[in-house]
């Protein structure tokens, strides 16, 4: 069984996430916030978790100084992810597999209603090249290497 729009929903509103509306560099600046993980494929069980991904625009500070923040927003308790626009413009150029999935989640899945989202969902095949082929291969094979060698550990 999937995890229901409602019941994600209901998350995203709950204290675990105020981060979200409350942290300096995100309240306002969130312009896409969706799913990652099993729940973005559909494969989600009763014990997944539920991993959310997002995009927020960086800060005037950021854009008048020149000096933007090198790392994503995380918050681990609750398997979050923000870019900052800044961020994620370089990792969809270099067709990082982490973050070209964000571009492609179902619309049920997408809980801001941003036209900056917009314009990114629409023009995703900017951000599609060949570089994607090697990308995922070595992607695929560090996680099947890791898989691997968690089996042969037991």
């Amino acid at each position: 069984m999937h995890m229901e729009v409602k019941t994600i929903k209901d998350r995203l509103n709950s204290k675990d996430y105020d981060f979200l509306r409350t942290a300096e560099g995100l309240k306002d600046n969130i312009i896409l916030l969706t799913t990652g993980g099993s729940v973005a494929y559909g494969t989600d069980t009763p014990e997944s978790d539920l991993d959310i991904r997002g995009i927020a625009l960086n800060s005037r500070k950021e854009l008048l100084t020149m000096k933007y923040r090198e790392k994503p927003y995380e918050n681990k308790k609750t398997d979050t992810v923000i870019y900052t626009l800044q961020q994620i413009r370089k990792l969809l150029s270099n067709a990082n597999p982490n973050v070209l999935e964000i571009l492609g989640t179902r619309e049920e899945h997408l809980f801001t209603l941003t036209k900056e989202k917009q314009l990114l969902r629409e023009n995703h095949h900017l951000f599609l090249s060949k570089k994607i082929i090697s990308n995922f291969v070595r992607y695929a094979t560090s996680h099947l290497r890791a898989t691997t060698e968690h089996f042969s550990q037991r």
